[in-house]
């Protein structure tokens, strides 16, 4: 079976700065000893690389080297369209027009630099792409804008995979991507091949979701690209350490990931501010590598399973299972 590529961007090793510490709860780690430290964690393989790709080189081949000196590779890539006042109203689905033709034009650049990169797919967060009060947006507007700003972007280079990410709310208050539904929505009425999505497990538990449901519901549309690893209480997305929390839906996310046999980059997506930083990554990788293991356990035993699943024998399946994982 396969073995998981594991990845995080570099903010994973950053300092943290939040509206309460705005300077961060950490210095900022020099780049060379964040890939050395990357480099050093075992079961570690990739880094996610936004674009612009600062503090990494401007070159997709000087990137692709850097990194391979310190055997990593590139994950895969990401639009930097959040981070600037100038997108508070939704890069994507603004009525604005200069603005979302600048932001258009810059994931098309994004796309262009994305195809230099061997295997590479594109993410396209719709962070501020939302709203905050009753009577602040027009809906189908802003609906209609961010399918034409997807489809166009998609248009550019079809042989390019573009990955969307949903998410309940953060920081808009109501987010028009907030669930696996409107995803698979946004999907339907874009209408090309190449836009697919991206699994973020806090996002899912911040709306309530089944992380396995949505393995499935993806995956049968052939619209699973990549799955981001990190924790939360349900009730947000605090960027917890993988693994640490939801034992079962972990365990059941990745029952599913293997049974569908996942070949994309599972990307460590978490923030940790009150404790070191490399430990914490590398615990995470670890984790990841568990529930990994767990899983391909519970698929010798597949057909058991897949059984008790089929004549909703819960206690049978579990029974089983904690035989199986607790000795």
């Amino acid at each position: 079976m396969l073995k998981p590529y594991i990845s995080s961007h570099l903010w994973v090793l950053g300092s943290f700065g939040e509206r309460y510490v705005p300077n961060g709860y950490y210095e900022d780690m020099k780049l060379e000893k964040k890939l050395e430290a990357m480099s050093e964690i075992e079961g570690y393989n990739g880094i996610l690389v936004f674009y612009p790709s600062d503090p990494l080189p401007d070159d997709p081949d000087k990137i692709v080297k850097m990194l391979a000196n310190h055997g990593l590779k590139v994950a895969n890539t990401a639009v930097e369209n959040f981070t600037d006042r100038k997108w508070r109203h939704g890069a994507l689905c603004t009525n604005e027009e200069k603005i979302r033709k600048e932001n258009i034009k810059l994931c098309k650049e994004a796309v262009d630099f994305t195809a230099q990169i061997p295997g590479a797919s594109l993410r396209i967060w719709p962070a501020h792409d939302g709203f905050d009060y009753p009577f602040q947006v027009n809906y189908e507007e802003g609906w209609k804008y961010l399918v034409d700003s997807y489809r166009q972007i998609c248009s550019h280079n079809p042989g390019v995979k573009i990955s969307v990410e949903y998410k309940q709310k953060d920081p808009r208050q109501r987010q028009y991507i907030s669930n696996i539904g409107k995803m698979m929505m946004l999907f339907n009425d874009v209408g090309m091949d190449n836009l697919t999505g991206a699994l973020d497990t806090g996002h899912a538990l911040m709306s309530q979701e089944s992380l396995a449901e949505d393995v499935v519901i993806l995956a049968m549309h052939n619209k699973l690209n990549e799955v981001h690893l990190n924790e939360n209480y349900r009730d947000s997305d605090p960027d917890l350490i993988f693994g640490t929390i939801m034992f079962w839906e972990n365990l059941e996310l990745y029952y599913y990931l293997n049974k569908y046999k996942f070949s994309g980059w599972h990307e460590i997506d978490i923030i940790t501010p009150r404790d070191d930083r490399i430990k914490a990554l590398r615990l995470a990788v670890k984790m990841t590598l568990k529930y990994d293991e767990l899983a391909k356990r519970l698929l010798e035993h597949r057909d058991k399973i897949e059984t008790n699943l089929g004549g909703y024998h819960f206690s049978d399946n579990m029974e089983l299972i904690c035989d199986l994982l607790f000795k």
